[in-house]
């Protein structure tokens, strides 16, 4: 799924454990839609958790506009 990230109005990071792994969903709110969970993967550590994290926003940040 592609977002605009000129679209995104908040994004919540929720991590919780299932007893082995840790669990990375993204609470996604967009302009005009409720908001939505995204599973962003199951990690050994939170470490690994948040290095996903920060994986995840620095490919929002690498999104180029269309040109007009």
């Amino acid at each position: 799924m592609w977002i605009n990230p000129e679209h995104i109005v908040s994004l919540v990071p929720k991590v919780h454990r299932d007893g082995t792994h840790h669990i990375l969903r993204v609470e996604i709110k967009l302009v005009g839609t409720p908001a939505f969970d995204a599973w962003l993967g199951q990690f050994h550590s939170g470490a690994d958790a948040d290095a996903r994290w920060g994986i995840f926003l620095r490919d929002l940040g690498n999104h180029q506009p269309a040109e007009s």
